[in-house]
């Protein structure tokens, strides 16, 4: 699963993790379109790497989940604890959903970088125990 974060301007994105392929973001307000979305930008451009943004706020920044509720910027939107988010990013990739997610903050107090690397750690913690 391929994570990345937007650094300030909308269109500044980067990857934390390694991931080579040729990306196409995708925004879409639930996983149902996300995963529509997926597979027809898939059969329009054949084998790249869908990512879907995912709009986020995470316990305790409490102000920010409540900014969430009144964004409506078309996409994914997440609030409540980074092993939450962490769910929900391996639950996109295990359903096919999207391969990977690109997290944006709901309110500019919002590490996205720390914030990245701490679901990044979980998910390891996660796959270490299932193998």
């Amino acid at each position: 699963m391929r994570l990345f974060v937007v650094d300030g301007a909308e269109d500044n994105w980067s990857e934390l993790t390694a991931g080579g392929d040729p990306t196409v973001r995708l925004a879409a307000s639930d996983l149902q379109r996300a995963q529509r979305g997926r597979a027809r930008i898939r059969s329009d451009r054949g084998e790249v790497e869908v990512i879907l943004d995912v709009t986020v706020a995470v316990a305790p920044d409490f102000r920010s989940v409540r900014e969430l509720a009144v964004v409506d910027d078309g996409t994914l939107r997440y609030a409540g604890t980074v092993d939450g988010l962490a769910g929900l990013i391996h639950d996109i990739e295990v359903a096919g959903v999207a391969d990977g997610v690109t997290l944006i903050a709901a309110s500019p107090r919002v590490d996205l970088r720390e914030l990245g690397r701490d679901v990044l750690q979980r998910l390891a913690v996660w796959g270490r125990k299932s193998a």
